[in-house]
Order: C-alpha cells, then structure tokens, then sequence
C-alpha cells in the first residue's frame, strides 16, 4: 500500500464546517471518506502538535517537564523518539515529503521547532522533513508518481493567516500595511480585525481554505491512477483570534496580543480542534461518532502499511472505523512554551495558564511553576468555571500528577548529546 498524507495546517474549524464555504474538492471527499469532523490534537501549536503526530508518543515522554500540585514546569530538554517517517523508510517505503520549506506549502515548525528544540541534538535527523530534497510541488508530485513504493507527506499552508492580500487585511481596520507588515503586525492586525470586521475577515479566511481545496484537488488529480493509495486529510489544530479575551484575567503582553489568545499558554479547545478524512482502498465512508486523536493518526498509518512499532501511546483506528463510532479516551498536550493540558476521558481538563505572579521569584534563567485550572468540559465546553479549589477539581488535579509522573517514568530514552534520563 502507498500512502500521501495532506495537513491542512492550523485550519480554523469555524470555516471548514461553515455553510459560506467555497471547497468543492474537499466537499466531495466528505462524502467519498472516513470522515472524524471533530477531532482534538495533541498541541494548539505547530511546533508541539508535528511531534506527537508524527510518533504516536505523548510528549511527555521524551521531555523532562515537571507537573505537581504547586503548578507546572515547562521541559527544560526535550528530543524525539523515532517519527512515522523515519519507521517507513526502514520499513522500505520511499519517503516523501514536503514538510520543512517556509511558504505556503510547508511549515516553520521544522525549523523552528525540530531543528533548535526537539532535534538540537540530532540535526542529521532534520532531513527526513524535506525528503529527498526541497522541491515544489510539482517536484514533490513527480517524486511520487515514480514511486512504486511510497510515504509522501505534505502541509498546506493557505489555511494559516490566510491572507495574501495584506492591503485588503489592512484595510479590514482602515489603516494602510507598514513597511514591515509581516509577522507579528500582521498577526495583530488580523487579530483587531477579528473583533471588529468578524463576517469580512471571516471571508478572508475563507478565501485560504478555498485555495487549499484547489490545491488538494490538484494532488488527487495527480495521483488518482496510482495503484492501491491511501490519502490522509487532516488538520494539525485549531486557531483562535481574540474571540475569548474577555472573561481572561491575562494582560496585554506588549505585542498587541492578548496572552492566550492565538497559540498562547492558555488555548481553549478551540485550539485543539482538528479533523481527519481517510481514503482507504476498500473502505466504506462513513462519518465517525466521538472525538478523533491525532496521537492515533502514526498508528494507524503503521498498521495499514504492515509495520510493527511497539510502545506507542497512540492506538490503531482500523477497528473503531468498522465500528463508526470512537470511544472516550484521555488526551494529553504539552507545549514546549510552558503549556500542559490533560484531559481525562470523562471530559475534565486539566490545563496550565500561565507563569505564576511572584514578589520574589527565581532568577530569570530558572524554571517558573505555571498556573493551573481545571474545567468540566461535558457542562462548560467554552471553559468559563475555573473548579480547581472545588473537591472535583482537587480530585482531577491528583489525577493529573499521578498521570504525568507515570508518563515521565515510561521516558522515551534521550540521544547520548541530551541528558541522561
């Protein structure tokens, strides 16, 4: 079996599920796929959902943070344990991906987040993201049709900060784009003109998926006459604008962005709301009941290909596709900013919100504990009632711990260059 994996990068779930939509393509492969359309990922971020994803581990297990009942220590050292791709590519399939480049068809995650965090010890492994080489996409499209043998993995990037047009960003809030108008100013703009031009600055996101949907109609194109493939559609999480800064205690950072707002140490689950579409040859479609994982997605991908990789947190979705329904399990996140966030299989969450104000605190360069709260999710999906004083959310906390601490224990083991574990 072939296999190309497609990520709609940081797709905001308001637009794809919206009846304003323009995404023919990917309306149709609704109807013709196994379709999760509500699924939660394992970061709010690209940096920490691409390595959970990708290996079926929980972070927690390849990082040293610190969770107690004092707060939360965000991972001072932190590697990766061997990743989808790279379990493939010993498994014989060609590997091809489109992951590492920095424009509309590949994310920064790679540079930013594997290569000086969870790789920094190990750059030769950096290359399996741009695999064989950086190619665009119609390099990356030949690479796979002469493949026989293939794992080709690509991000679109049209689906984050969607907007080509700056002027017409700008001028959603009547000013004209400063001479250095990329990120962040364009993140801040964006951000004003959410609250105060919601409906047009919903379009101009719309826009950005409605160009995804072309170019992943042109993918399939490429590749319908291939023999025995199966297409992955997924999105890595959620965004989130200023939509809930209101009822949030956090101050203004100094950037023009409410802390917790857009990848922040406080992301709603909003920001972890993702899908997936599975084309697999022989497969029924059909629309799946429950919330997805992303920490399954590595799984079940090894599972269809007739690899055996032992010790993932993450579990085979083949049998809950049969069954169309996904039962209730615990989801775990951890961002290596300084976020963790448990969420036990009943819905209560448990999640850090920030670094904690102190008269006197530790030197600068020393760990900071982080807040936490917990929120029953089944009655306060908006996450509204902070109940962590409450006898529930004591009871949620000790679970947490508990938790954490068993996953630190099960450590995957770290490259001699990082510390001993």
């Amino acid at each position: 079996m072939n296999f190309i994996a497609v990520c709609l990068h940081c797709l905001d779930m308001r637009d794809f599920h919206s009846h304003l939509r323009d995404t023919p393509f990917l309306d149709g492969l609704r109807e013709r796929s196994i379709f999760i359309p509500a699924g939660r990922a394992q970061g709010h971020n690209q940096g920490d959902s691409l390595n959970a994803e990708l290996t079926g581990i929980w972070t927690a297990r390849f990082c040293d943070s610190v969770l107690t009942d004092e707060g939360f220590v965000q991972a001072q050292n932190h590697w990766l344990p061997p990743t989808v791709l790279e379990v493939m590519g010993d498994a014989g399939f060609d590997v091809i991906t489109r992951l590492a480049q920095w424009d509309f068809l590949g994310t920064h995650a790679v540079l930013g987040g594997m290569q000086n965090l969870w790789l920094r010890d190990e750059p030769e492994r950096v290359s399996q993201f741009a695999s064989p080489r950086p190619m665009n996409l119609d390099e990356w499209l030949a690479e796979v049709r002469s493949s026989e043998n293939f794992y080709a993995h690509i991000f679109l990037r049209h689906t984050h900060r969607p907007w080509r047009d700056v002027p017409g960003l700008y001028a959603l809030v009547g000013e004209t784009p400063p001479e250095d108008w990329d990120f962040p100013n364009d993140a801040r703009c964006a951000r004003r003109a959410a609250l105060q031009q919601p409906d047009a600055f919903a379009a101009l996101r719309r826009r950005g998926l409605a160009e995804a949907d072309r170019t992943l109609e042109k993918i399939f194109d490429a590749t319908r006459d291939l023999s025995d493939v199966t297409y992955l559609v997924y999105s890595n999480h959620g965004e989130v604008f200023d939509h809930f800064r209101y009822h949030l205690p956090h101050p203004d950072p100094g950037d023009g962005m409410i802390v917790g707002t857009s990848h922040g140490p406080y992301p709603y689950e909003v920001l972890y709301a993702n899908m997936q579409m599975w084309v697999i040859p022989g497969e029924a479609p059909r629309v799946m009941r429950g919330l997805g994982r992303s920490i399954d997605i590595a799984p079940t991908l090894l599972e269809l290909a007739g690899v055996d990789r032992p010790g993932l947190d993450g579990e085979s979705m083949l049998l809950h596709f049969q069954a169309g329904h996904l039962p209730d399990r615990d989801r775990y996140a951890e961002n290596p900013a300084g976020c963790v966030s448990m969420v036990r299989s009943d819905g209560w969450k448990l999640i850090s919100t920030g670094r904690r104000e102190r008269d006197v605190g530790p030197p600068r360069n020393a760990p900071e504990h982080h807040d936490l709260a917990v929120f029953d999710l089944r009655s306060d999906p908006d996450e509204y009632v902070n109940l962590i004083d409450t006898p529930q959310g004591q009871e949620v906390l000790g679970w947490a711990v508990e938790r954490h601490r068993e996953l630190q224990a099960s450590r995957v083991p770290a490259p001699s260059a990082a510390f001993s574990v």
